[in-house]
Protein backbone atom coordinates (compact mmCIF):
# COMPACT_ATOMS: atom_id res chain seq x y z
CA UNK A 1 0.00 0.00 0.00
CA UNK A 2 2.77 2.43 1.28
CA UNK A 3 5.30 1.58 -1.68
CA UNK A 4 2.30 2.26 -4.35
CA UNK A 5 1.39 5.02 -2.86
CA UNK A 6 4.27 6.15 -3.13
CA UNK A 7 5.00 5.22 -7.00
CA UNK A 8 1.80 7.17 -8.04
CA UNK A 9 2.73 10.55 -6.13
CA UNK A 10 5.97 10.66 -7.68
CA UNK A 11 4.86 10.11 -11.28
CA UNK A 12 1.89 12.51 -10.44
CA UNK A 13 5.02 15.10 -9.77
CA UNK A 14 7.17 14.22 -12.26
CA UNK A 15 4.22 14.39 -14.78
CA UNK A 16 2.78 18.32 -13.28
CA UNK A 17 6.75 19.08 -12.65
CA UNK A 18 7.78 17.94 -15.99
CA UNK A 19 5.12 19.64 -17.85
CA UNK A 20 5.59 23.16 -15.46
CA UNK A 21 9.38 22.93 -16.09
CA UNK A 22 8.50 22.57 -20.35
CA UNK A 23 6.48 25.63 -20.15
CA UNK A 24 9.42 27.95 -18.25
CA UNK A 25 12.02 26.70 -20.26
CA UNK A 26 9.62 27.75 -23.99
CA UNK A 27 9.01 31.30 -22.70
CA UNK A 28 12.55 31.78 -21.33
CA UNK A 29 13.65 30.37 -25.14
CA UNK A 30 11.89 32.44 -26.84
CA UNK A 31 12.25 35.53 -24.64
CA UNK A 32 16.38 34.75 -25.16
CA UNK A 33 15.92 33.67 -29.22
CA UNK A 34 18.96 34.86 -31.31
CA UNK A 35 20.87 35.47 -28.09
CA UNK A 36 24.28 33.32 -27.05
CA UNK A 37 22.99 33.76 -23.44
CA UNK A 38 19.94 30.86 -24.54
CA UNK A 39 22.43 28.06 -24.83
CA UNK A 40 23.82 28.75 -21.35
CA UNK A 41 20.07 29.20 -19.95
CA UNK A 42 19.04 25.83 -21.60
CA UNK A 43 21.85 23.88 -19.82
CA UNK A 44 21.80 25.28 -16.35
CA UNK A 45 17.73 24.88 -16.36
CA UNK A 46 17.66 21.42 -16.94
CA UNK A 47 20.45 20.35 -14.75
CA UNK A 48 18.39 22.43 -12.03
CA UNK A 49 15.73 19.82 -12.98
CA UNK A 50 17.69 16.54 -12.83
CA UNK A 51 18.85 17.85 -9.38
CA UNK A 52 15.57 18.06 -8.25
CA UNK A 53 14.57 14.29 -9.64
CA UNK A 54 17.91 13.05 -8.51
CA UNK A 55 17.89 14.51 -4.98
CA UNK A 56 14.44 12.92 -4.46
CA UNK A 57 15.71 9.28 -4.81
CA UNK A 58 19.29 10.23 -3.21
CA UNK A 59 17.74 11.38 -0.03
CA UNK A 60 15.13 8.30 0.51
CA UNK A 61 18.27 6.28 0.62
CA UNK A 62 21.97 6.41 2.92
CA UNK A 63 22.49 10.05 1.99
CA UNK A 64 25.87 10.99 2.16
CA UNK A 65 27.62 15.16 1.90
CA UNK A 66 27.46 15.30 -1.74
CA UNK A 67 23.64 13.07 -2.20
CA UNK A 68 22.70 16.15 0.87
CA UNK A 69 24.29 18.83 -1.58
CA UNK A 70 22.21 17.64 -4.41
CA UNK A 71 18.93 17.15 -2.70
CA UNK A 72 18.80 20.33 -0.93
CA UNK A 73 19.95 22.35 -4.14
CA UNK A 74 16.66 20.54 -6.22
CA UNK A 75 14.51 21.93 -3.66
CA UNK A 76 15.42 25.01 -3.17
CA UNK A 77 15.42 24.85 -7.19
CA UNK A 78 11.64 23.87 -6.70
CA UNK A 79 10.58 26.97 -4.62
CA UNK A 80 12.30 29.18 -7.42
CA UNK A 81 10.82 27.52 -10.30
CA UNK A 82 7.51 28.21 -8.59
CA UNK A 83 7.86 31.33 -8.55
CA UNK A 84 9.56 32.13 -11.91
CA UNK A 85 6.09 29.91 -12.82
CA UNK A 86 3.81 33.19 -11.72
CA UNK A 87 6.27 35.40 -13.33
CA UNK A 88 5.85 33.87 -16.70
CA UNK A 89 2.01 33.17 -16.39
CA UNK A 90 1.94 36.89 -15.18
CA UNK A 91 3.61 38.20 -18.45
CA UNK A 92 1.54 35.73 -20.42
CA UNK A 93 -1.29 37.48 -19.14
CA UNK A 94 -0.75 40.65 -19.79
CA UNK A 95 0.42 39.57 -23.59
CA UNK A 96 -2.83 38.62 -24.27
CA UNK A 97 -4.16 41.91 -23.07
CA UNK A 98 -1.39 43.32 -25.35
CA UNK A 99 -2.54 41.68 -28.18
CA UNK A 100 -6.18 42.87 -28.47
CA UNK A 101 -5.77 46.10 -26.71
CA UNK A 102 -2.35 47.25 -27.31
CA UNK A 103 -1.86 49.26 -24.19
CA UNK A 104 2.02 48.88 -23.84
CA UNK A 105 3.84 51.34 -26.80
CA UNK A 106 6.33 49.63 -28.90
CA UNK A 107 8.89 51.56 -27.62
CA UNK A 108 8.36 50.15 -24.11
CA UNK A 109 7.99 46.46 -26.18
CA UNK A 110 11.03 46.52 -27.85
CA UNK A 111 12.82 48.33 -24.93
CA UNK A 112 12.78 48.35 -20.83
CA UNK A 113 9.73 45.40 -21.38
CA UNK A 114 12.01 43.42 -24.30
CA UNK A 115 11.80 39.63 -24.14
CA UNK A 116 15.84 39.30 -23.08
CA UNK A 117 14.50 42.48 -20.26
CA UNK A 118 11.65 40.59 -18.71
CA UNK A 119 13.54 37.37 -18.52
CA UNK A 120 15.91 39.63 -16.80
CA UNK A 121 13.57 40.92 -14.92
CA UNK A 122 11.84 37.50 -13.54
CA UNK A 123 15.22 36.19 -13.13
CA UNK A 124 15.84 38.87 -10.86
CA UNK A 125 12.64 38.86 -8.73
CA UNK A 126 12.28 35.12 -8.36
CA UNK A 127 15.68 34.87 -7.12
CA UNK A 128 15.63 37.69 -4.42
CA UNK A 129 12.53 36.05 -3.55
CA UNK A 130 14.05 32.13 -2.93
CA UNK A 131 16.87 33.55 -1.11
CA UNK A 132 14.84 36.11 1.13
CA UNK A 133 12.25 32.75 1.64
CA UNK A 134 15.50 30.70 2.56
CA UNK A 135 16.47 32.95 5.13
CA UNK A 136 12.80 33.34 6.87
CA UNK A 137 12.70 29.60 6.85
CA UNK A 138 15.95 29.17 8.91
CA UNK A 139 14.88 31.85 11.33
CA UNK A 140 11.40 30.73 13.26
CA UNK A 141 10.10 33.35 15.86
CA UNK A 142 9.10 32.41 19.40
CA UNK A 143 5.52 32.99 19.71
CA UNK A 144 3.45 33.53 23.07
CA UNK A 145 -0.45 32.99 23.62
CA UNK A 146 -1.92 33.81 27.04
CA UNK A 147 -4.74 31.31 27.39
CA UNK A 148 -7.07 31.07 30.71
CA UNK A 149 -8.89 27.57 31.27
CA UNK A 150 -11.27 28.50 34.23
CA UNK A 151 -12.60 24.74 35.53
CA UNK A 152 -10.91 21.56 36.28
CA UNK A 153 -9.04 19.97 39.19
CA UNK A 154 -5.05 20.76 38.59
CA UNK A 155 -2.41 20.81 41.25
CA UNK A 156 -1.33 24.40 39.90
CA UNK A 157 -2.74 27.54 38.95
CA UNK A 158 -0.52 28.08 35.90
CA UNK A 159 1.56 26.01 33.15
CA UNK A 160 3.99 27.11 31.00
CA UNK A 161 3.89 24.91 27.04
CA UNK A 162 5.81 24.68 24.30
CA UNK A 163 4.48 23.49 20.98
CA UNK A 164 7.25 22.89 18.08
CA UNK A 165 5.53 20.76 15.14
CA UNK A 166 6.70 19.89 11.92
CA UNK A 167 9.93 20.33 12.71
CA UNK A 168 11.25 17.94 9.51
CA UNK A 169 14.70 16.78 10.82
CA UNK A 170 16.28 15.06 7.99
CA UNK A 171 18.74 15.92 5.34
CA UNK A 172 17.04 18.98 3.85
CA UNK A 173 17.19 20.78 7.94
CA UNK A 174 20.05 19.13 10.10
CA UNK A 175 21.77 19.44 13.22
CA UNK A 176 22.45 23.47 12.86
CA UNK A 177 17.90 22.94 12.62
CA UNK A 178 18.08 21.02 15.83
CA UNK A 179 20.32 23.09 18.08
CA UNK A 180 18.35 25.93 17.29
CA UNK A 181 15.40 24.35 18.41
CA UNK A 182 16.88 23.16 21.46
CA UNK A 183 18.32 26.63 22.56
CA UNK A 184 14.71 28.28 21.43
CA UNK A 185 12.77 25.71 23.82
CA UNK A 186 15.08 26.23 26.86
CA UNK A 187 15.31 29.97 26.34
CA UNK A 188 11.57 29.75 27.27
CA UNK A 189 12.22 27.42 30.70
CA UNK A 190 8.87 25.51 29.75
CA UNK A 191 7.39 23.31 32.17
CA UNK A 192 6.04 20.81 29.26
CA UNK A 193 7.41 20.39 25.61
CA UNK A 194 5.00 18.93 22.76
CA UNK A 195 6.05 17.88 20.01
CA UNK A 196 3.04 18.00 17.44
CA UNK A 197 4.26 15.47 14.73
CA UNK A 198 6.36 15.39 11.53
CA UNK A 199 9.66 15.75 14.00
CA UNK A 200 11.50 13.99 10.79
CA UNK A 201 10.89 14.22 7.50
CA UNK A 202 10.06 10.55 6.72
CA UNK A 203 13.12 9.33 6.31
CA UNK A 204 15.18 8.67 10.06
CA UNK A 205 18.27 7.68 8.05
CA UNK A 206 20.20 11.25 8.61
CA UNK A 207 18.78 11.94 11.75
CA UNK A 208 20.10 8.94 13.39
CA UNK A 209 23.43 9.24 11.65
CA UNK A 210 23.97 12.48 12.28
CA UNK A 211 22.98 12.09 16.11
CA UNK A 212 20.46 14.08 16.06
CA UNK A 213 18.43 12.93 19.34
CA UNK A 214 21.43 14.31 21.26
CA UNK A 215 20.47 17.49 20.63
CA UNK A 216 16.49 17.26 21.64
CA UNK A 217 17.92 15.19 24.97
CA UNK A 218 19.37 18.26 26.24
CA UNK A 219 15.45 19.59 26.36
CA UNK A 220 14.86 21.25 29.84
CA UNK A 221 10.98 20.40 30.84
CA UNK A 222 10.60 19.35 34.11
CA UNK A 223 7.26 17.84 33.47
CA UNK A 224 8.39 16.32 30.27
CA UNK A 225 8.92 16.14 26.73
CA UNK A 226 5.73 14.30 24.19
CA UNK A 227 5.20 13.55 21.06
CA UNK A 228 2.44 12.46 18.64
CA UNK A 229 3.52 11.39 15.09
CA UNK A 230 2.57 12.60 12.19
CA UNK A 231 1.73 11.92 8.43
CA UNK A 232 5.52 12.01 8.00
CA UNK A 233 6.37 9.71 10.36
CA UNK A 234 4.12 7.20 8.27
CA UNK A 235 5.49 7.91 5.08
CA UNK A 236 8.76 6.47 6.80
CA UNK A 237 9.67 4.02 9.31
CA UNK A 238 7.57 4.81 11.97
CA UNK A 239 8.62 2.53 14.38
CA UNK A 240 12.58 3.28 13.73
CA UNK A 241 11.78 6.74 14.54
CA UNK A 242 9.72 6.27 17.16
CA UNK A 243 12.32 4.15 18.91
CA UNK A 244 14.93 6.09 18.69
CA UNK A 245 13.52 9.42 19.68
CA UNK A 246 12.33 7.34 22.70
CA UNK A 247 15.53 6.69 24.05
CA UNK A 248 16.39 9.91 23.78
CA UNK A 249 14.13 10.97 26.73
CA UNK A 250 10.76 11.66 24.09
CA UNK A 251 7.43 9.86 25.17
CA UNK A 252 4.96 9.73 22.61
CA UNK A 253 1.47 9.56 23.05
CA UNK A 254 -0.10 7.22 20.78
CA UNK A 255 -4.04 7.42 20.61
CA UNK A 256 -4.18 7.63 24.51
CA UNK A 257 -4.43 10.12 27.28
CA UNK A 258 -1.33 10.51 30.26
CA UNK A 259 -2.20 12.12 33.41
CA UNK A 260 1.10 14.35 33.92
CA UNK A 261 1.59 14.42 37.86
CA UNK A 262 -1.99 15.55 38.60
CA UNK A 263 -1.56 18.74 36.81
CA UNK A 264 -3.05 18.64 33.20
CA UNK A 265 -3.91 15.54 30.88
CA UNK A 266 -2.52 15.35 27.72
CA UNK A 267 -4.49 12.91 24.84
CA UNK A 268 -2.45 12.17 22.05
CA UNK A 269 -3.49 10.89 18.68
CA UNK A 270 -1.54 9.04 15.87
CA UNK A 271 -1.93 11.23 12.46
CA UNK A 272 -4.83 10.34 10.73
CA UNK A 273 -3.25 9.14 7.85
CA UNK A 274 -2.33 6.17 9.59
CA UNK A 275 -5.09 3.77 8.05
CA UNK A 276 -3.29 5.08 4.33
CA UNK A 277 0.11 3.55 5.39
CA UNK A 278 -0.04 0.97 7.92
CA UNK A 279 -3.48 -0.26 6.90
CA UNK A 280 -4.86 0.07 10.56
CA UNK A 281 -6.97 2.87 11.99
CA UNK A 282 -6.25 5.55 15.12
CA UNK A 283 -8.37 5.32 17.39
CA UNK A 284 -11.31 7.70 17.73
CA UNK A 285 -11.61 10.47 20.63
CA UNK A 286 -14.68 9.00 21.94
CA UNK A 287 -12.62 5.74 22.21
CA UNK A 288 -9.84 7.25 23.86
CA UNK A 289 -11.96 9.00 26.39
CA UNK A 290 -13.41 5.94 27.37
CA UNK A 291 -10.28 5.24 29.42
CA UNK A 292 -9.92 8.72 31.40
CA UNK A 293 -12.45 10.08 34.26
CA UNK A 294 -10.43 12.82 35.26
CA UNK A 295 -11.44 16.44 35.42
CA UNK A 296 -8.13 17.85 34.60
CA UNK A 297 -7.59 19.81 31.99
CA UNK A 298 -7.67 18.83 28.82
CA UNK A 299 -4.87 19.55 26.63
CA UNK A 300 -5.61 17.44 22.95
CA UNK A 301 -2.15 17.47 20.33
CA UNK A 302 -3.08 15.90 16.72
CA UNK A 303 -1.04 16.20 14.41
CA UNK A 304 -3.68 17.15 11.38
CA UNK A 305 -6.31 20.28 12.20
CA UNK A 306 -9.75 18.38 11.92
CA UNK A 307 -12.57 16.75 13.76
CA UNK A 308 -13.04 20.14 15.98
CA UNK A 309 -16.39 19.33 16.92
CA UNK A 310 -15.81 15.97 18.48
CA UNK A 311 -12.93 17.22 20.47
CA UNK A 312 -15.46 20.52 21.51
CA UNK A 313 -17.95 17.51 22.41
CA UNK A 314 -15.50 15.48 24.56
CA UNK A 315 -14.54 18.63 26.57
CA UNK A 316 -10.90 19.28 25.20
CA UNK A 317 -9.66 22.43 26.72
CA UNK A 318 -7.08 23.47 23.95
CA UNK A 319 -6.18 20.94 20.84
CA UNK A 320 -2.86 21.98 19.30
CA UNK A 321 -2.26 21.08 15.44
CA UNK A 322 0.23 21.71 12.48
CA UNK A 323 0.99 20.10 9.03
CA UNK A 324 -0.52 22.91 7.12
CA UNK A 325 2.49 24.80 7.14
CA UNK A 326 0.30 28.21 6.47
CA UNK A 327 0.90 26.94 3.11
CA UNK A 328 4.36 27.25 3.05
CA UNK A 329 4.93 28.85 0.01
CA UNK A 330 2.54 31.85 -1.14
CA UNK A 331 0.29 31.68 -2.45
CA UNK A 332 -0.14 27.78 -1.37
CA UNK A 333 -1.68 29.27 1.63
CA UNK A 334 -4.82 30.13 -0.58
CA UNK A 335 -5.64 26.43 -0.60
CA UNK A 336 -4.74 25.30 3.25
CA UNK A 337 -7.01 28.33 3.88
CA UNK A 338 -9.70 26.71 1.84
CA UNK A 339 -8.81 23.13 2.95
CA UNK A 340 -9.28 23.82 6.33
CA UNK A 341 -11.63 24.92 9.18
CA UNK A 342 -8.39 27.11 10.68
CA UNK A 343 -5.47 26.41 8.80
CA UNK A 344 -3.13 28.76 10.96
CA UNK A 345 -3.86 30.93 14.33
CA UNK A 346 -6.18 30.82 17.20
CA UNK A 347 -9.53 30.59 17.38
CA UNK A 348 -12.21 28.96 19.66
CA UNK A 349 -15.58 26.46 19.33
CA UNK A 350 -17.85 25.76 21.69
CA UNK A 351 -15.79 25.93 25.18
CA UNK A 352 -12.74 24.69 23.13
CA UNK A 353 -9.53 26.41 21.53
CA UNK A 354 -7.56 25.36 18.83
CA UNK A 355 -4.55 26.41 17.62
CA UNK A 356 -3.09 25.50 14.18
CA UNK A 357 1.02 26.32 13.80
CA UNK A 358 2.97 26.85 10.83
CA UNK A 359 5.34 24.95 11.95
CA UNK A 360 8.75 25.02 13.09
CA UNK A 361 10.79 23.70 10.18
CA UNK A 362 9.70 22.95 6.32
CA UNK A 363 9.00 20.25 4.14
CA UNK A 364 10.03 20.07 0.31
CA UNK A 365 11.97 23.41 -0.41
CA UNK A 366 13.31 24.65 3.27
CA UNK A 367 12.12 28.18 1.97
CA UNK A 368 9.17 30.08 3.56
CA UNK A 369 7.37 32.92 1.63
CA UNK A 370 4.12 34.90 3.52
CA UNK A 371 4.50 33.10 6.73
CA UNK A 372 7.71 32.74 9.74
CA UNK A 373 8.18 29.41 10.90
CA UNK A 374 7.23 29.42 14.47
CA UNK A 375 7.63 28.00 17.90
CA UNK A 376 4.80 28.30 20.23
CA UNK A 377 4.73 28.87 23.96
CA UNK A 378 0.78 28.70 25.83
CA UNK A 379 1.07 30.53 29.42
CA UNK A 380 -2.12 28.86 30.71
CA UNK A 381 -4.02 29.92 33.63
CA UNK A 382 -5.49 27.11 35.58
CA UNK A 383 -8.35 28.27 37.39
Amino acid sequence: MKQSMMIIFMAIVMVVFGTVAWYIHSRGAQALAGNSMLSVFSWIFWLLIATFFVGQILERGEPGVMATIISRTGSVGLAFFLYMLLFVLFVDFVRVFQHYFHFIPTSLTSGILSGKMLFIYGLILTTTITIGGFINAHNPIVKEINLEISKKDSKRDSLKVILATDVHLGVMLGRNHAQKLVRQINAQKPDIVLFGGDLVDHNPSPVMKYDMGTYIEKINAPLGVYAVTGNHEFMGKPDVTIDYFTKHSVTYIRDTILDIDGIVQILGRDDRDKSQFTEKARKSIDEIMNTSASNLPLLLVDHQPVEYDTASKNGVDLMMSGHTHKGQLWPLSFITNWVYENDFGLMKKANTWFYTSSGYGTWGPPVRTGNRPELVVFNLSLK
